[in-house]
């Protein structure tokens, strides 16, 4: 893994850097620490295995609302948030190689501040991840 390598040799590379934005997102949305300590060391999950989770349900809204901090109530468009997640999971992709650039996060992050634009699914130069992201798959 990536972040092992990290770890133990210093490996740094951009790919790195756009995981770390994705945690980055994840701990943005939720409010929480990149890992969730429970009652007991065990019972520590990450963030991005929580999310991961959450997205992969075939209706994630309701597991999705329970990762939002929870001082905003209800007031905040889960569109946005799922958006928000959804790019935060295509830049913690297990596989370096499918993460997006940080150009193309750039561009993810101003259309998505944008409620009037479109996506502009071109710019994501053939990232399948982004491709479904911005199409709402």
């Amino acid at each position: 893994m990536l972040a092992f390598r990290y770890a133990q040799y210093g490996d740094v590379s951009p790919k790195v850097d756009v995981y770390a934005f994705g945690v980055v997102l994840y701990e943005l949305i939720s409010a929480k620490e990149a890992i969730v300590k429970g009652s007991s060391a065990t019972e520590s999950k990450g963030l991005v295995a929580l999310f991961e989770y959450a997205l992969n349900q075939s209706e994630p809204d309701e597991d999705l609302r329970k990762l939002v901090d929870p001082r905003l109530g209800d007031n905040y468009p889960l569109d946005s948030v799922r958006k928000m997640a959804m790019l935060a999971k295509v830049c913690t992709h297990e596989n370096p190689q499918l993460r997006p650039s940080m150009r193309s996060i750039v561009v993810a992050l101003m259309t998505l501040s944008s409620s009037t634009e479109e996506w502009d699914v071109g710019s994501f130069y053939g990232n399948q991840g982004l491709v479904n992201l911005m199409s709402g798959r």
